[in-house]
């Protein structure tokens, strides 16, 4: 494997290889890693390097993971693909990395007392740590042993063994926290793994202190703008409306429509239905098309139609119809912004067997605002008014907390009639 060795001093040993490089050093092999440092020992007939106080390493790799890094002690062998390094601190894709020792490896690098986390903060909110953690390359993906997740300085959960995806967000493997007063305490975990080619089970555990264990399964597949999954498992919609499917299939398809202006998606849902002992064989078919936003100076327009058919066992009953969606949102400045919106759709909980992800009524217009009163503060009220029946049915406001790498939500409903 051909090495450059650059410095400002340089001193080289053509019998025995060994090399001395001083100020400004960078070492490169082509297509793999590259360290620069200040001062440096090697051999260019064994391939060895090594470098005792601070280096820097950067992974030159092409379709591989990004990896910056810095740390001491280092020792690496460009010809093996070999090295440690120690009390290292970088980026692996868009993760945060911190090690007490760094092995590298032609496939792998492992990681010792290793953290993890998203957050560039210097004290992040949150972070994983373990013991181990592997950095497959070919596969790309990372693998963790004896994990702890962090909130602060407190520990929140706590696995033998986690895995997961480089490069795409880790957020299934974060718990969730949260609390409202239909659920009491709620705290979530998803874990997912891969079963074959574009196939992935996913089991999402949930608690809550007032409806206990509330869990799903899944077997989910998704290809070329195709989507399908096989759930299992208790569902709730935004108005608290709990339904269990045992089980029930889906099917979707999205797509733009060449080059014209518009998109369109078709689904379909086979599956068992049971809410308030009322047990059936729920069949949705459905069909929506959307226009790309529309913007005009600080104005953005969101238009979307459907059709769908529902079918019910349960009554034997068959509901179709359209719905039509529109949406304007208007950006004032940094601080401000409203949006106003119509949408109508021809099911609700009044002409439909479940009340699950229904409105009492067709026709609703809604307006609300937001207002940022700090960097890390902002926020939000809207309202939701009944065309139909003409009275408000809904007000809501929102305070969102940016705690740098984490965001804190508070949800406060003044009036809900659903």
């Amino acid at each position: 494997m051909p090495v450059a060795v650059e410095g400002d001093d340089l001193s080289y040993d053509q019998h025995t290889g060994a090399v001395y490089a001083k100020g400004k050093v960078r070492i490169t092999a082509l297509d793999q890693r590259r360290f620069t440092t200040e001062e440096a020992d090697g051999n260019l007939k064994t391939h060895d390097v090594d470098i005792e106080d601070k280096s820097h390493m950067l992974q030159l790799t092409p379709g591989q993971q990004r990896i910056t890094m810095d740390g001491y002690k280092t020792h690496y062998n460009y010809e093996k693909q070999t090295g440690q390094m120690e009390n290292a601190k970088g980026r692996v894709d868009r993760q945060y990395i911190t090690a007490k020792r760094i092995e590298f490896y032609p496939d792998v690098v492992i990681l010792y007392e290793g953290t993890a986390t998203k957050c560039s903060a210097q004290k992040p909110d949150y972070h994983i740590s373990a013991k181990k953690i592997e950095l497959y390359k070919a596969k790309n993906r990372m693998v963790m042993y004896d994990v702890k997740y962090w909130l602060g300085h407190v520990v929140v959960h706590s696995e033998k063994y986690s895995e997961q995806e480089m490069g795409k967000d880790s957020g299934s493997q974060w718990p969730s926290v949260g609390y409202n007063n239909d659920d009491g305490l709620q705290i979530g975990k998803t874990l997912t793994r891969d079963v074959a080619k574009n196939v992935k089970a996913e089991l999402e555990l949930n608690y809550m202190t007032k409806q206990q264990f509330k869990n799903v399964a899944s077997l989910n597949w998704s290809n070329a703008g195709n989507s399908s999954s096989l759930k299992y498992g208790y569902f709730e919609d935004t108005n608290g409306h709990w339904i269990k499917k045992e089980p029930t299939f889906t099917y979707g398809y999205g797509d733009h429509l060449g080059s014209w202006p518009f998109s369109y998606s078709l689904n379909f849902e086979n599956g068992r239905w049971s809410q308030d002992g009322k047990t059936s064989n729920h069949t949705y078919y459905g069909i929506s098309i959307s226009r790309d936003t529309i913007v005009f100076n600080n104005w953005y327009l969101y238009l979307s139609t459907g059709y769908s058919i529902t079918k019910e066992s349960y009554d034997h009953s068959t509901s179709t119809g359209f719905s039509y969606d529109g949406t304007l949102l208007r950006k004032f400045d940094d601080r401000w912004g409203a949006f106003v919106g119509y949408h109508y759709t021809h099911n609700n909980s009044q002409n439909s067997v479940f009340n699950y992800a229904l409105d009492d009524y067709s026709r609703k217009l809604e307006t609300g605002f937001s207002y940022r009163l700090t960097p890390r503060d902002r926020f939000v009220a809207g309202w939701s008014y009944d065309l139909t029946g003409e009275q408000l049915t809904d007000v809501v406001y929102y305070w969102y907390h940016d705690l740098y790498c984490a965001l804190f939500i508070l949800r406060y409903r003044e009036k809900r009639c659903q």
